[in-house]
């Protein structure tokens, strides 16, 4: 049986800590050992914060929640994606920022990029900036040539949603230069055999 901690339940249910540790006292909630002290390093059962849990989750969701708490940084983006995927994105922020400060790329880029939409923090366009140039100095593909783009002192000022629609078009130019050089490489498919 997998156990997380109080935080990470309070950001899978969405409720406050004391409402979970309501739900410990009345057993609703079952922890690991005896918590000593009501302290953070409280553990609770996975399997009844995800019976309290908003987040619509697949069967491989359980093993990216206990890996995030953990602390891995890729699952922690990850587990952000998911809520990014579902409409949380104040909790995605806050996974996001907890991977990029181990330096995972992925999670600096999407990080820059709520920023800079203003999804799930207030728009701040120099912080978003901030975090791709940081992503793309330690090689991230589709960080690179957005922070081109952005530190680019000729580009037109745009709003935050005309902004974010030239990023996304930009990661759609990344993702189809790929797909075209992988289908180029695939034998038969009149490419390198």
């Amino acid at each position: 049986m997998a156990h997380i901690t109080l935080n990470t339940a309070v950001s899978i249910t969405g409720l406050s800590k004391r409402t979970l540790w309501r739900r410990i006292a009345d057993g609703q909630l079952r922890v690991h050992g005896i918590p000593s002290g009501g302290g953070e390093h409280t553990r609770v059962l996975l399997d009844d914060v995800l019976a309290m849990s908003p987040l619509r989750l697949e069967g491989d969701d359980r093993a990216l929640i206990a890996a995030a708490d953990a602390g891995d940084a890729e699952a922690q983006c990850d587990l952000a994606l998911l809520f990014l995927a579902q409409n949380l994105a104040a909790e995605a922020v806050r996974w996001l920022a907890l991977a990029a400060k181990q330096n995972y790329p992925e999670a600096m880029h999407q990080l820059g990029r709520c920023h800079i939409a203003g999804r799930g923090v207030a728009a701040n366009e120099a912080l978003g900036v901030e975090w791709i140039s940081r992503a793309a100095a330690i090689g991230h593909g589709t960080a690179k040539p957005m922070a081109r783009y952005l530190m680019d002192p000729s580009r037109p000022a745009l709003d935050g949603p005309a902004l974010e629609a030239r990023l996304d078009a930009i990661e759609r130019e990344q993702v189809l230069a790929v797909l075209r050089e992988t289908a180029e490489m695939e034998p038969g498919r009149g490419g390198r055999s």
